[in-house]
């Protein structure tokens, strides 16, 4: 019960204060302006991060989620550098080296179960490879934010999924659904609001965070559970690397904006956004499916493989599916 009062007080709190955040947006002029590889086409405030930050605190607080309070503060920290990029664009290698930090920081100082029962070289790959994984996922999250809808909703339908994976880390998951599902209101095609760097930093920073500080079971570490909450965010990961690898072999500057993701490939105006972000959406909710069948192990986690094959093979599919039709 407790959950459903927190996760309906975040929902609302994210819901109410996105007016506000429009109103005071507008007036400062703080708009994404459509250029050449926008999707959208009208000028459009950018700080929803802050409405689903705002109310996944008071949702947390309601849950007295104290164990992952540590992650939650440090993605906070991770928003506030999106929002500072919000407000005054800056350069990508500073945003990078700040998450590298929040990363490098959380870990060192709050160790995940993982961390603890790793010692010599094999704890300094951990910690690497733990930092890796907050950045990628925080950078796939801010690149994967390009439509109406498609972040929020994903991030929702991942942090339903990841709840089951992630135990106590997660405690504050529910809080962050309901926040993100008041700010998506506002999100979906037509958007009057976009989540802005805040939102993506933040969403992507606590989702990495909570799959990485997952429990440790009774019965010793296994890979499977860390592999399984990685696979929740397979729609998101592949898109990310297929389209980093395919501009690598165009010989292309990996790191100029463009318009070569396969969600954005699909989507050619923006009366195709909604479409796009429920097949992501979908895509989601089988990534998920099939975490937990990976998660269960035997049998069922072959099945699970088999789904995400299908679905990677489906995601590099749809652009020719699609101009086909």
């Amino acid at each position: 019960m407790s959950g459903v009062v927190a996760g309906s007080a975040a929902f609302l709190a994210a819901g109410a204060a996105v007016p506000l955040l429009v109103r005071f947006a507008i007036g400062r002029n703080l708009l994404d302006v459509p250029n050449l590889r926008s999707s959208h086409e009208v000028p459009t405030p950018r700080l929803g991060g802050v409405a689903i930050i705002v109310g996944t605190w008071i949702g947390a607080a309601l849950l007295h989620a104290y164990g992952a309070l540590p992650l939650l503060v440090a993605a906070t920290l991770m928003g506030a550098v999106g929002l500072a990029d919000d407000f005054s664009r800056l350069h990508f290698g500073v945003k990078a080296a700040a998450q590298a930090i929040l990363a490098a920081a959380l870990i060192f100082f709050h160790p995940p179960q993982i961390l603890a029962g790793a010692s010599g070289a094999l704890k300094v790959v951990v910690f690497v490879v733990g930092v890796f994984w907050i950045v990628a996922l925080s950078n796939a999250f801010n690149f994967m934010d390009g439509i109406d809808g498609i972040t929020g909703g994903t991030a929702l339908v991942n942090a339903l999924f990841l709840s089951l994976l992630a135990g106590s880390a997660g405690g504050f998951l529910i809080a962050l659904v309901g926040a993100a599902a008041g700010f998506l209101i506002w999100n979906v095609n037509p958007a009057s609001i976009f989540a802005g760097d805040s939102g993506s930093y933040f969403l992507g920073f606590a989702l990495a965070a909570v799959a990485l500080y997952a429990p440790v079971p009774a019965g010793g570490w296994s890979p499977l559970e860390v592999i399984a909450c990685v696979l929740v965010f397979v729609p998101y990961l592949f898109d990310t690397a297929y389209t980093l690898v395919r501009r690598l072999g165009a010989g292309k500057n990996v790191f100029s904006a463009h318009r070569e993701h396969i969600y954005q490939r699909i989507t050619p105006t923006t009366a195709m956004h909604r479409r796009t972000s429920n097949l992501y959406y979908g895509a989601g909710i089988i990534s998920g499916f099939a975490a937990l069948l990976v998660a269960g192990g035997g049998t069922l986690a072959a099945v699970g493989w088999l789904l995400v094959l299908a679905l990677c093979v489906t995601l590099v599919a749809l652009p020719r599916l699609i101009q086909t039709r």
